[in-house]
């Protein structure tokens, strides 16, 4: 083990813009790691840098760039951006440790926060239809035996949604599968059918796939590892809007972390025990930050509900108390029209609309209202939209 001399580098940031909100600082301890390969010690010091200050602004819901500068091994610049609305006003590399072929870092970073965020919070949240991830190759499943690994992976990822969404929640159907062509998806821009989204009142679509969870080459003796080898964590979140079916926003993740259980032992991916592992705790960190990421991308968007039931004057919506819908709400209604386009696709159009409705009686995800003025409300139908004003 080789302990290297503990050094205290203090990284003043320039910002570039007058914060004219209320603003609060705090200082936030993170660690990072990295593998050195090649002994090239300091761009496996600079990676670790980068996970440091990734999961620091993490804890603040901060989104970030960097650039590090490094000489002779030594961190002395360190540049980066935050996004929603956080900035970063110092660094400091506390300490280093080196051992068995990785480094890990200390830091502690002085975090700028205002107190408002780019987008005026509404108060409401979509629902999200989070089916059983899907896998690139099955294989790789083998290794640890990990036999429910997609339905585990998706109730994980829903339970975090659950608990650190400001956006949305999750409607989970970990047993069911959305066969769905990669391909299509990416390369003619393939829309999801806008009944999944129907059948379970859904707004969003959230489509997770694994794409690498392979163990790293490693070195063994006598069958044995002589360290924890490590397993890639690599996959795809894509979200669709259940309305259009079109595709809103997509990401790749991937992470590495040990794989602490012996070669040929069998392990339960919905146990507390994988969870709390390295290769868990890595694969919940992933989560939160997609988790984050998906708040962002909804931060901004308008809240679509549909009128899924109507009898006389009286309208159902499928927008409740789990949106944040309350009555006596006022919302506008707008008209669906659906119109073929080149492939004969039907695709949807808003039309306008003078009704606006007052809800009356509100469940956990469905709301009432009684439609007023016969001119306005002729011409609501089933599926016609449904926004908040």
């Amino acid at each position: 083990m080789k302990l290297a001399s503990r050094s205290i580098i203090t990284v003043i940031l320039a910002c570039s813009f007058i914060i004219t909100a209320p603003v609060q600082a705090k200082w936030i301890q993170a660690s990072g790691q990295a593998k050195i390969v090649n002994n090239n010690l300091a761009k496996a010091r600079e990676d670790a840098i980068e996970q440091a200050v990734s999961y620091a602004t993490l804890k603040t819901g901060a989104r970030f760039s960097s650039e590090q500068t490094v000489s002779n091994g030594q961190l002395v610049n360190d540049s980066f951006t935050l996004t929603r609305n956080a900035q970063g006003q110092a660094v400091e590399m506390v300490s280093e440790l080196i051992e068995n072929d990785y480094i890990t870092v200390n830091i502690r970073i002085d975090i700028i926060e205002p107190f408002e965020q780019a987008c005026p919070a509404n108060n409401l949240k979509a629902s999200i239809l989070v089916p059983q991830a899907l896998i690139k190759d099955r294989a790789q499943l083998r290794y640890g035996n990990l036999g429910m690994f997609e339905q585990n992976l998706s109730e994980q990822l829903a339970q975090v949604i659950e608990t650190n969404s400001s956006s949305s929640f999750t409607h989970l159907h970990a047993n069911e599968r959305l066969d769905v062509d990669q391909a299509l998806v990416d390369i003619r821009g393939y829309r999801l059918p806008s009944w999944l989204g129907e059948i379970t009142d859904s707004q969003y679509i959230l489509l997770p796939e694994i794409i690498d969870i392979s163990p790293e080459p490693s070195t063994r003796t006598f069958g044995l590892w002589e360290n924890d080898p490590m397993r890639v964590f690599q996959f795809r979140l894509s979200l669709f809007h259940a309305i259009s079916g079109e595709k809103v926003w997509s990401k790749q993740y991937a992470q590495s972390a040990e794989w602490e259980f012996s070669l040929q032992q069998t392990v339960n991916s919905n146990s507390d025990q994988f969870w709390r592992s390295e290769y868990g705790d890595m694969i919940s960190t992933v989560l939160l930050v997609a988790s984050r990421d998906i708040d962002e991308a909804l931060n901004c968007r308008p809240l679509l509900g549909q009128v899924v039931a109507r009898q006389a004057d009286r309208i159902i919506l499928n927008l409740g108390r789990r949106n944040g819908i309350r009555v006596g709400d006022t919302l506008q209604l707008v008209l669906q029209q659906n119109m073929p386009d080149r492939l004969d696709n039907m695709r949807a159009v808003a039309g306008k609309s003078k009704a606006t409705i007052t809800i009356d009686q509100v469940t956990e995800e469905s709301a009432t209202a009684v439609l007023k003025g016969v001119s306005a409300s002729l011409n609501i139908q089933i599926n016609d939209l449904a926004i908040k004003l």
